[in-house]
């Protein structure tokens, strides 16, 4: 899993406000996003250790531990979720 920081996310966060994918959930923490170049769906993934948030995509950007903008869209998500989660 990749470590999501501030510094690592900026790029990928900035492409997903251009590509606004569409993300589908999946299970808890498991979401699909869909592709914005072609008809590729991948599943990202993420978990929250000591603290610190982790995220994985199934695309070759994550592959190489790049953060991508499945990531991004899928975290957005998630966030969105885990509030719903905490304030009920």
């Amino acid at each position: 899993m990749i470590k999501l920081t501030t510094e690592n996310t900026q790029r990928a966060i900035e492409r997903c406000k251009q590509l606004k994918p569409k993300v589908r959930f999946v299970a808890d923490r498991t979401f699909n996003v869909e592709s914005a170049n072609n008809a590729n769906v991948y599943q990202v993934r993420f978990d929250v250790q000591n603290g610190e948030k982790f995220g994985i995509c199934e695309c070759k950007a994550s592959e190489r531990g790049l953060v991508c903008y499945h990531l991004i869209a899928g975290a957005t998500a998630n966030i969105y979720r885990q509030s719903l989660k905490r304030n009920n």
